[in-house]
């Protein structure tokens, strides 16, 4: 089941990072300063970073607990973005890029919906989440469209190192069964 799981969004697919995925994901979006501002982690400064990066998901991949999942688009064959799932117990936390061309455009709203019933779908799982910075309402925006509810503020969350290296206040939106 790990090696072909995947999740058919009509135009794009969510599948398992591939290491020929790196050029295009560096290309896309790890370079890009505004693309991963409110991420935990800092910009690419190279394709080996990346190639680094995606041979770390495939080796880390597990279906059950850990899924990294590149945004493909059918027609290209090319990552756009990512999305990734950390099963902890009877819970999912939820992270998530996408190249800037791509924005407003549904398809984040889409591959949220798409790994958020797949996880609730699993008889151990009850609640998944994901966190956003005050200061990135497009991703609350992203969340509430995908059904998640918001649920409040959390206090001096997450790091996110573009901006500060000190935690900083998030918003909280879940899904439950």
């Amino acid at each position: 089941m790990e090696r072909n799981f995947q999740l058919d969004l009509g135009d794009f697919v969510l599948r398992k990072p591939e290491l020929k995925d790196a050029e295009a994901i560096f290309r896309n979006y790890t370079q890009d300063a505004e693309v991963t501002r409110y991420l935990v982690w800092k910009p690419h400064r190279s394709l080996e970073d990346s190639q680094k990066w995606i041979h770390h998901c495939i080796q880390t991949f597990d279906v059950e607990t850990n899924l990294t999942l590149v945004i493909v688009g059918k027609a290209t064959d090319e990552a756009i973005g990512m999305i990734g799932a950390k099963v902890t117990g009877h819970q999912a936390a939820i992270g998530y890029v996408l190249a800037k061309p791509y924005w407003g455009k549904g398809i984040m709203t889409q591959a949220l919906r798409a790994l958020v019933k797949e996880l609730l779908s699993r008889p151990a799982v009850f609640r998944v989440y994901a966190l956003h910075d005050l200061e990135n309402p497009a991703s609350g925006r992203v969340m509430d469209k995908a059904g998640m509810v918001y649920e409040g503020v959390l206090k001096r969350a997450a790091i996110h190192p573009n901006i500060s290296d000190k935690p900083r206040d998030s918003k909280l939106y879940a899904k439950t069964k």
